[in-house]
């Protein structure tokens, strides 16, 4: 009698806990409904994870705009800079094998990016003196910039000499004196495939997307699985246009971009989150090393920090200029770290980045969770999308 008394007591407690659960579950539901409501981002997939998986999810809309189908996390979206971190991994885990190291000089290994030019203020081309290293470009200290964070790149782009034969744009600084965000991640990419003979696809699913389980991640997206891809759209004045040429377009690839080359799904990302969450095992399957995840969560950028000094005008469709989303920060080999306590909702030391394409991620190491927010329209950190993420990261990071 004994026995069964504390065998009912024990199923009662577990039906409470689990009954208070739904009814959480019910309440979050219903004020992420009113977030969203008033919201004209038509369709995104949010959710929170930790070490065991998704703890909770929240989809919203269809997956294509104008259809009946609703979304869920298994269907694909351009992730655009979220492969950044992917790519990181690649080139970490090389690292670990000896193959490469983080602060050798790349002279001889890349001769052809050594040899790019910087773009000095006045506009000039002016040769090199510091080398640099696989830890400047894992941590946008290398130089390399993009035209929509540099407008003297998006002027030079513009007006190009007629000899100008490198294979990327000039570099901004010398290594390591400033940081920039930028191309450095597509030479990381190009990095990896030298070592490793593999091309990057090969690699990435042989090395990363394979032992974790992500199957629906692409550079290339298969021909059975376009019909699976959300609509990509663009904000125009105060609604959502959809983008059919955004949506579909670089399905068959063959040189890949380690900057921002992936397609990928809410569910395949979250367990690329739960592996770095596990400190780089995830189902038995080690990735990479604690000490390795250790650095992807330590600042490497010193005493500078991720602000964008010079952005370029010209870009606004791309990026919003008013985003706050990036921050003035720390810098690891992966991503930006808070330093701080972004909005008050996470601890300090936070690891957080994003997707031109308005996907983010946030992984609060301390806490053991990790927020993400799958969406596709441009431009980055419109008003209508930022809010809309951060409010949703607050909800899901105090479910209790």
């Amino acid at each position: 009698m004994k026995f069964l008394s504390t065998a009912l007591a024990l199923v009662l407690l577990v039906s409470s806990s689990i009954n208070a659960q739904f009814k959480r579950k019910n309440e979050i539901d219903n004020l992420l409904n009113s977030i969203s409501k008033n919201n004209p981002l038509p369709t995104f997939v949010a959710g929170g994870v930790n070490k065991s998986g998704v703890f909770y999810q929240y989809n919203h809309g269809n997956k294509i705009w104008s259809g009946k189908t609703p979304i869920n996390e298994n269907h694909i979206f351009r992730i655009y800079s979220m492969t950044k971190a992917i790519t990181s991994v690649a080139a970490l885990q090389l690292v670990e094998q000896g193959k490469l190291q983080l602060d050798e000089p790349l002279d001889k290994l890349m001769p052809e990016m050594a040899s790019i030019p910087i773009l000095t203020k006045d506009g000039k081309l002016a040769k090199a003196t510091k080398s640099i290293t696989l830890r400047h470009l894992l941590s946008h200290t290398s130089g390399f910039g993009y035209p929509f964070f540099s407008d003297g790149l998006d002027k030079f782009t513009k007006n190009m000499p007629a000899n100008y034969a490198y294979s990327d744009l000039p570099r901004l600084f010398e290594s390591g004196s400033s940081w920039q965000y930028g191309t450095s991640t597509d030479w990381v990419g190009k990095i990896v495939e030298k070592v490793s003979g593999k091309d990057l696809e090969t690699y990435f699913r042989d090395n990363i997307l394979q032992p974790l389980g992500m199957t629906r991640t692409f550079f290339n997206v298969p021909t059975d699985l376009v019909g699976e891809i959300s609509t990509f759209g663009q904000l125009t004045g105060d609604h959502f246009v959809a983008d059919t040429v955004s949506q579909y377009k670089d399905l068959h690839l063959t040189t890949f971009s380690g900057g921002g080359g992936l397609f990928s799904t809410f569910k395949d990302y979250a367990q690329f989150i739960r592996c770095i969450l596990n400190d780089g095992t995830l189902n038995n399957r080690q990735i990479i090393k604690k000490s390795t995840v250790d650095l992807m969560f330590t600042n490497n950028i010193g005493d500078l920090f991720t602000t964008v000094n010079d952005p370029s005008p010209n870009y606004s469709f791309l990026i919003n200029p008013k985003t706050t989303f990036l921050g003035a920060n720390k810098y690891s080999v992966a991503w930006a770290i808070d330093q701080t306590g972004r909005k008050n909702i996470q601890n300090a030391g936070t690891a957080y980045w994003c997707g031109v394409g308005n996907t983010f991620y946030s992984i609060d190491r301390k806490k053991g969770e990790a927020v993400l927010f799958f969406s596709n329209s441009f431009p980055l950190g419109n008003s209508f999308t930022e809010e809309l993420y951060f409010n949703t990261e607050g909800v899901i990071y105090n479910l209790k």
